[in-house]
């Protein structure tokens, strides 16, 4: 019955986010930002990326930090020479994003600033991002999420896959519970945090999914974050299995972590303040890994074999109308994708990877130690 629930969620919310987009006012006066880049050991993309920010069309004051965090290589020089503001931290004890990003955070006078952006070192972002952040913010959403794109450099069929579960992802997911008024999770890369927020709840997340503990945690205190379709952050795909594991063992591993650690917590606030809001964001919580969903799928497919014919066959059946549901549901990102055939021609690899991704969620499943862990994307 949960798996059915789950599975159609997905699809009531799926006409919402294809089919509408939140409306905001024009915003008057300026809005400043502080744009902060958590590097490490980002040298060879670092320029890109903040020559990037620098295209940014203007909504008033800009500064763009880049902290080098725990760097063994020339991150820092080769920030510096792009002219952005340069913060080097050095703490092998405590690592990852978060404490990076806590660092900064207390180095930098918020009170100056309407908002904090916070970008990855890999990534490009849509000349408009600032503008179109500006919007919700000043209509006064607590934090901001923009689409969470892929840029494809090998072209190779993972990145296909990637790309089209991705934009399904955006639109008919985190576009949808926006434009429903449902609350959504920030996804690391391409957020704007209020300041006000920020100092009445100064950062402190420090998992390897800091940024879904503090999106809850202020979500909880009554915030609202938005999503913004009409702008971008894109990061490169992840081409090789080799380069994918570590990124995706961490997702599935934060993804599990969040179920078990944040959901009863959220289900019970919810429940005991009488806000509909935050029972929906607990049960969302399972819908959150599609593929987890797909598998999960498969334990009624293996009971019918050892159930009696009859409901062997009607074990079957709903299993794999569930399957093919959530199939169909991440596929149908193919409608954004540019190189549709390409795309298509990717999807007789998607039963390779679907197995690939059932060893890595499973092994995450059962793994005690969580630490961020960078994902190499070299060839």
């Amino acid at each position: 019955m949960i798996l059915t629930l789950a599975v159609l969620y997905l699809w009531i919310l799926l006409p919402a986010g294809l089919l509408f987009r939140k409306g905001y006012r024009k915003v008057e006066g300026s809005y400043d930002f502080l744009i902060l880049v958590p590097a490490h050991n980002e040298a060879d993309g670092i320029a890109r990326t903040v020559a990037s920010l620098k295209n940014l069309t203007l909504t008033g004051e800009v500064k763009i930090t880049v902290i080098a965090d725990n760097c063994t290589d020339n991150t820092a020089d080769a920030a510096r020479a792009t002219g952005a503001d340069v913060i080097e931290r050095n703490n092998p004890d405590l690592r990852g994003k978060g404490y990076a990003l806590e660092y900064a955070l207390k180095h930098n006078d918020l009170s100056r600033y309407n908002a904090v952006v916070i970008v990855d070192a890999d990534t490009i972002v849509a000349p408009n991002m600032l503008e179109a952040m500006t919007r919700p913010l000043a209509a006064g959403a607590g934090a901001v999420q923009v689409s969470n794109e892929f840029l494809l450099d090998k072209k190779t069929p993972l990145e296909y896959l990637q790309q089209m579960a991705n934009y399904a992802e955006n639109v008919f997911y985190y576009n949808a519970r926006t434009v429903l008024g449902l609350p959504i999770l920030l996804r690391g890369t391409g957020m704007a945090i209020a300041s006000d927020v920020l100092l009445k709840h100064p950062w402190d997340s420090h998992s390897v999914t800091e940024d879904v503990d503090y999106a809850v945690n202020i979500i909880l205190d009554g915030y609202q974050i938005d999503f913004c379709l009409d702008t971008w952050v894109r990061s490169a795909a992840t081409s090789t299995y080799e380069q994918s594991y570590s990124q995706k063992s961490r997702w599935a591993g934060g993804t599990f972590g969040l179920i078990f650690g944040k959901g009863p917590q959220v289900l019970w606030k919810g429940v005991s303040r009488f806000r509909l809001g935050l029972v929906d964001l607990a049960w969302s919580f399972v819908t959150l890994s599609r593929p987890s969903l797909i598998f999960l799928c498969l334990i009624p497919l293996v009971l019918s074999i050892l159930a009696s014919p009859g409901n062997g066959i009607l074990f079957a059946l709903w299993s794999l109308i569930l399957i093919a549901l959530l199939i169909l549901y991440l596929i149908m990102g193919i409608l954004f994708v540019q190189d549709k055939r390409a795309s298509l021609k990717a999807l007789l690899h998607a039963p390779f990877y679907g197995a690939w991704l059932f060893v890595v969620q499973l092994k995450a499943l059962f793994r005690k130690n969580r630490d961020w862990v960078r994902t190499e994307r070299k060839s």
